[in-house]
């Protein structure tokens, strides 16, 4: 395989990674989350704030198609920063790659978003959302550490069932 070939399928790979998420146990119902439909207005803020054509190894991240959306109110003892809900948007991402065929559709995966007490975003949900979007995460020393243990909980994988196209 190519370094070009790799570096595809290394993109790609991580995408899938993160669409790989599922539950991480049954839930009971009490502990499953309230899938909100999302606001089409604040995902239209924040898909207008995708970075499209940046470069990864031979690979371009050519633009993203929102799928699907929902929120849910971040559990009262995980809330910090003034974040109050979460945002999950599945989305489809094209990438151009000489190594990757022309019939590729694109690659689903998931992207959070923590939104605030209105409904604003605030930033991209863990470092594998950030990259993605030109929202910066608010300056605090202590976000980072927040957001990455949020958007690895129970919470974050259950809220992607709400837009998991292999459960929906």
């Amino acid at each position: 395989m190519s370094i070009r070939s790799r570096s595809a399928a290394a993109c790609v790979a991580a995408l899938f990674l993160l669409s790989a998420c599922g539950t991480s146990s049954p839930a009971k119902a009490k502990d499953e989350p309230v899938c909100d439909p999302a606001d089409e207005a604040v995902v239209s803020e924040i898909m207008s704030k995708a970075r499209t054509g940046f470069k990864t190894g031979d690979t371009i991240q050519d633009h993203f198609e929102f799928v699907k959306g929902a929120t849910a109110p971040i559990p009262e003892a995980k809330r910090q920063f003034g974040a109050e809900r979460v945002m999950v948007l599945l989305i489809k991402l094209y990438i151009r790659d000489d190594a990757v065929t022309d019939d590729f559709q694109g690659a689903l995966g998931p992207v959070w978003v923590v939104l605030d007490a209105d409904g604003k975003p605030l930033a991209p949900l863990g470092a594998d959302s950030q990259p993605f979007f030109d929202i910066q995460p608010p300056a605090d020393p202590g976000w980072t550490a927040w957001a990455d243990g949020l958007a690895d909980s129970d919470f974050a994988y259950d809220l992607f069932g709400c837009v998991n196209p292999n459960t929906n």
